[in-house]
């Protein structure tokens, strides 16, 4: 007999333990969970914990001062993002940065992109464009500033805003995995730069430039005219990987067996 979830889907046998399962992302049970996460997200995404490394669930523990559950909870939605590894009988571990996903992560970003971008023209609000051009104009002052990591921020908040604008939670989690992937190759590139070179400043004033032209053509609710710069934009991160992958700089990867 099929069983009623609490957000009224209507699952049968064994379907309810995988919906239950997949449910558990973006609601933790408590906040112990919750602090765990977005710590440890943080640190995967900004590489102070290094790709390969071992999260061990007992340090992890005495770290947070939780119990086991919220730290394996976290790890839980951690895999799910798509940052978290689980090895049987080794453990937890961060997930590599594979340079042979980077054509595929390029594709998925270029439809995902397209998509959000068309969605939020259609969808959004006035006070959701002005948060927009706020963190615009936060990314603008860390560039001036250089600021690095919060420039990086601020570009990953314009991209979440726009799928958050969009108005579909499945293209919003699939576009934001992509998001974390090219973030955490942001900041490996960054680590590995060549400071003395001006490019990185034109590099960055574009991104600043075409994020003014997504906002708007958003406002102006011009699809069209979004696919064209989203497709600009993406080439744009584009030739900077190329660029990057092209000097071979050694990564700062543990290698691991999985």
């Amino acid at each position: 007999m099929a069983q009623k979830q609490e957000d009224g889907a209507i699952l049968g046998g064994g379907q309810v333990e995988t919906f239950e399962k997949r449910a558990k992302r973006g609601r933790p049970r408590g906040k112990g969970t919750q602090v765990v996460y977005d710590a440890l997200r943080k640190e995967i995404l900004t590489l102070v914990a290094k790709p390969g490394d071992h999260l061990d669930e007992a340090q992890l523990e005495k770290r947070f001062g939780v119990s086991r559950t919220p730290i394996r909870e976290a790890l839980i939605r951690l895999q799910a993002d798509r940052l978290v590894r689980f090895s049987a009988n080794r453990g937890h571990f961060v997930e590599v940065i594979n340079l042979n996903d980077v054509p595929r992560i390029f594709e998925a970003m270029d439809l995902y992109q397209a998509a959000v971008l068309r969605l939020a023209a259609g969808r959004h609000t006035q006070d959701q464009i002005k948060v927009l051009r706020e963190i615009n104009e936060g990314y603008k002052a860390a560039a001036k500033a250089g600021d690095f990591q919060a420039m990086t921020e601020r570009n990953h908040e314009f991209h979440k805003q726009i799928a958050l604008m969009a108005g579909n939670e499945f293209i919003k989690e699939g576009y934001e995995t992509v998001l974390n992937f090219s973030l955490r190759l942001t900041y490996l590139m960054f680590e590995n730069e060549d400071r003395t070179s001006q490019e990185p400043d034109t590099y960055y004033e574009r991104i600043y430039n075409e994020h003014d032209e997504m906002i708007d053509m958003i406002a102006a609710r011009d699809g069209d005219a979004l696919d064209e710069v989203s497709q600009k934009h993406t080439r744009l991160f584009c030739s900077r990987v190329s660029a990057f992958m092209e000097n071979r700089v050694p990564l700062r990867t543990k290698a691991q067996s999985f």
